[in-house]
């Protein structure tokens, strides 16, 4: 099916149903940024890839919400589709709610998929409606009558995450549960976001691309723990090795009937309305008590133990290894033959592979030449993409799995001569990059109140980029996790020590280049007197910046006195674990400017 018969047959659906508007969001039933294929929904009915956006049907109209990092993306992949693009995190933008509110008449009748929408996000909506009394109707999955050949839900075996590696057994985590239903004087907390659950009971699978999470809920008391999970899913020695933990096996499709288990118990449940589906909890608050609280899990995993954090250096030290040997192959490749953008990063993710500990690329590769860099979440298609040449910059935004950590590391090579602009450029977004990992900071700053040191080389020059500058990386998890951000918008969550976090600014050029640096850092304590306690960052990331692309004289002597002790770490820690010829090559690579 096209798209625009897609929408065809979801509009006959919707008049069936009698209503006026159909939101598909675009998640799963967990919250999730990266879905298994049964439930990429919002790329089936738009054709639109991007991981962040909303589609909304009417009976006339179709539009996809998005941001800034999508624009250019959307408008290409939406031509011909009938999905008008509308642009979010703009001046006097206006989201999905709000249009609706606008467009559909009194008493209308707006669909959504309790099971893929967030509580919140739900209440949120029926704000917009109230006025003009426009009712939410949850019909789960209209598309499912229409998507044939849907794919089924993944059925990899899941596996353990030995306490050597997560710093915590299972067991003590469930314990902390139980400590914070004390606190709530509640029986029961429910957990749906897959990285937490994963975190808490210390598994991993292979459900998701690139995050190597399993499918599953999670339901603690103060007694028991379960794990809502495929029964085939689990092997016989992982149960008996989960029961240890005190953790007991129900099926995924049990979570309903194990809650119908408690209707006469008068259970008092927590649950995060932020990240549970709207369909659990109408179920859950059917039965039990509801204290809607925020997940206290999603702050401790931010927060890396002494263990973590030492894999954290390992993984970084191995990612740094094989961007080193890549970086090596590609320059030297250039010299003999053409190369295009898909060839290229499938090289990347094949030096990362030799790493005996490499589980799996931790998010799709970006890598983009010259025009195509200007997009900052590009994805090359075989066929489609831009062959390398020997002039313009190169942008590389990668990251891996490792046992014992995550990666994410954006770089931007020069492949031959660069204009003066293009210099000038690349040195302000490192100026910036290199300000955020310097930067220290009293205890108890928010992210949003440190963007700005990122961003001020390039403002003072009149210069910005739409994205945010960090982003929290999980451990061995997800390589976006919250609660912490370093972007503009205000969130109330201090930068804390332990927490990981990406410092990524950017510079792009629709039509001409893209610029992004990117190194992970680490919170941590700097002093303590008689104004306060004080932080800063330790950067992770183990890997050169090239110095032939940077106008020298922009850099100022604290900023130059970085790079060079930077590049100084990198050599000694990388060079001993590469072979002659390419330590010698980054020998030239680091060398003091």
């Amino acid at each position: 099916m096209t798209i625009p018969e897609k929408l065809t047959a979801l509009r006959k659906i919707m008049e069936r149903e009698s209503l006026d508007a159909y939101i598909i969001s675009g998640t799963d039933p967990h919250n999730s940024e990266y879905l298994p294929e049964a439930w990429q929904q919002r790329k089936w009915i738009s054709g639109f890839t991007g991981s962040y956006g909303t589609v909304v049907v009417t009976l006339k109209e179709a539009g996809l919400w998005t941001d800034t990092r999508y624009f250019i993306q959307a408008e290409k992949e939406l031509a011909g589709s009938g999905i008008n693009m509308h642009k979010l995190r703009v001046p006097d933008a206006v989201d999905y709610p709000e249009w609706l509110a606008s467009v559909l008449p009194a008493e209308a009748r707006v669909g959504i998929d309790g099971f893929c929408m967030p509580v919140n996000d739900i209440k949120s909506l029926e704000s917009y409606f109230t006025a003009k009394k426009i009712r939410v109707i949850d019909k789960t999955d209209l598309l499912g009558e229409i998507w044939l050949d849907r794919p089924g839900l993944p059925e990899a075996p899941l596996f353990l995450l030995k306490t050597e590696f997560a710093g915590k057994p299972a067991r003590e985590k469930i314990n902390s549960v139980r400590e914070y239903l004390q606190e709530k004087q509640a029986d029961y907390a429910l957990f749906s976001c897959l990285d937490e659950i994963a975190w808490l009971y210390n598994i991993r699978g292979r459900d998701v691309s690139y995050n190597p999470v399993v499918i599953s809920y999670a339901v603690i008391g103060r007694e028991k723990s379960w794990l809502f999970v495929k029964n085939r899913k689990v092997s016989a020695e992982i149960s008996k090795e989960l029961a240890a933990n005190g953790i007991e096996i129900r099926d995924y499709h049990h979570l309903f009937l194990f809650l119908d288990e408690l209707k006469k118990t008068d259970a008092v449940f927590c649950l995060d309305t932020d990240t549970l589906n709207y369909a659990v909890y109408n179920k859950v608050k059917s039965v039990c008590r509801l204290i809607e609280s925020k997940s206290p899990v999603v702050l401790w995993k931010s927060i890396k133990n002494t263990t973590e954090s030492e894999g954290f250096r390992k993984a970084c030290i191995q990612d740094g290894i094989a961007m080193t040997r890549f970086f090596y192959w590609l320059e030297d490749s250039l010299k003999k033959q053409e190369l295009t953008e898909t060839e290229v990063a499938e090289k990347l993710t094949a030096f990362r592979q030799e790493c005996p500990d490499y589980i799996s690329d931790s998010f799709h590769t970006i890598s983009a030449y010259g025009m195509n860099a200007a997009l900052p979440h590009y994805s090359a298609v075989p066929g489609q993409d831009a062959i390398l040449k020997a002039k313009g910059l190169y942008l590389v935004d990668s990251g891996a799995q490792y046992w014992y950590g995550t990666t994410d590391i954006t770089r931007t090579i020069p492949l031959g001569e660069l204009t003066d602009l293009e210099k000038e450029d690349y040195t302000l977004v490192l100026k910036g990059m290199i300000n955020l990992a310097r930067c220290i900071f009293p205890k108890g700053t928010a992210g949003a109140n440190i963007d700005i040191v990122a961003r001020q080389p390039l403002w003072d020059n009149l210069r910005n980029y739409g994205h945010g500058t960090g982003h929290g990386i999980g451990h061995f998890l997800c390589v976006h996790e919250g609660p912490q951000d370093i972007r503009q918008t205000w969130r109330n969550q201090p930068i804390l020590s332990g927490m990981v976090t990406s410092d990524e600014p950017g510079m792009y050029r629709e039509g001409s280049h893209g610029i992004r640096h990117e190194n992970m850092i680490l919170c941590h304590p700097i002093a303590v007197n008689e104004f306060g306690e004080w932080l800063g960052f330790e950067t992770l990331t183990l890997c050169y910046f090239d110095t032939s692309a940077l106008s020298i004289e922009l850099l100022s002597a604290e900023e130059k006195k970085w790079l060079n002790a930077y590049h100084n770490t990198v050599y000694e820690k990388l060079s001993p674990h590469l072979q002659p010829e390419i330590a010698d090559w980054l020998k030239m690579k680091t060398q003091k400017i």
